[in-house]
């Protein structure tokens, strides 16, 4: 378990040790468990629905996966290959790959997936030593937090000064991962986020993306408007939204997905959802 070294109890903050299929604490005896080398801080939240494994990559997925995809790379990029990295909501490690030449690079998930190191909640339990950590991904993680303030103060504390915590979460993107899907966030709230924090952004971008924003209302047209109305407006509904759909297609080919651009950059304050850099003063 080479990740020992940064890990306390999250009740008592004591030394850790590993015994057979447990990890106890030498202050409390707290016991945490352990299966498959995997040591499991909180229990799986019950109603959690567990992810499918899927095939990610900077061609795969929808406008906004993809330029995740992108923005990470960039990111790790700038990151020393000797920086000790936490995936927050690793999940089936989708963003993994990016991590081959990173040997300090941990996957933490609230479910004990088999691309996971740690499973714990961490608005619930931090078992991370102060400043430990260069770096932390939260892709696409924050929107299902409930708590968000507990477990901002819970990364905050795990950085190192000048570590960084790297964000995408999205805004106008449908539920997903229902139940535990609870919150869309403006850039506005994520500067005040930063600031409650004792963090600062050192990068903040939206990704606007009008095509995926018209299938979304398209959908909402079939599924929810159309099935209410008498049938020679929805016949000629559901033409009009063939062609409308026909022709976002049209031109998200000619146009490309949409284009990352600073939120205060942006006339329309309509982002698919927003990339940035938190740095730990």
């Amino acid at each position: 378990m080479h990740h020992l070294e940064i890990l306390v109890c999250d009740r008592c903050r004591g030394e850790l040790v590993a015994q057979q299929q447990v990890l106890v604490c030498q202050a409390c005896s707290r016991t945490i468990p352990v299966e498959n080398g995997i040591p499991i801080f909180v229990a799986p939240p019950a109603d959690l629905r567990p992810s499918d494994k899927l095939v990610r990559g900077p061609q795969v997925g929808t406008p906004w996966r993809k330029a995740n995809w992108l923005f990470l790379e960039a990111q790790v990029r700038q990151l020393d290959p000797q920086a000790l990295i936490l995936d927050v909501g690793a999940g089936r490690g989708d963003f993994a790959d990016l991590f081959d030449q990173h040997p300090y690079y941990l996957a933490l998930d609230v479910y004990p997936y088999p691309e996971v190191d740690i499973v714990c909640d961490l608005s619930l339990a931090n078992p991370f030593r102060n400043a430990s950590l260069d770096a932390i991904l939260l892709m696409n993680v924050l929107e299902h937090v409930y708590a968000p303030h507990a477990l901002l103060a819970a990364l905050a504390a795990m950085l190192k000064p000048g570590g960084v915590l790297i964000v995408a979460i999205p805004f106008l993107v449908k539920m997903h991962q229902v139940p535990l899907d609870f919150a869309r966030y403006t850039h506005y709230a994520l500067q005040r986020f930063a600031a409650d924090h004792g963090l600062e952004i050192s990068h903040l971008e939206g990704f606007y993306d009008p095509f995926s924003v018209l299938t979304e209302g398209i959908g909402n047209l079939k599924n929810a408007v159309l099935p209410q109305q008498p049938s020679p407006q929805r016949y000629a509904g559901r033409l009009i939204s063939w062609a409308l759909q026909a022709s976002a297609s049209a031109l998200q080919a000619l146009l490309g997905p949409g284009q990352t651009i600073p939120p205060d950059q942006a006339r329309s304050q309509a982002p698919t959802g927003y990339q940035l850099v938190f740095r730990k003063r």
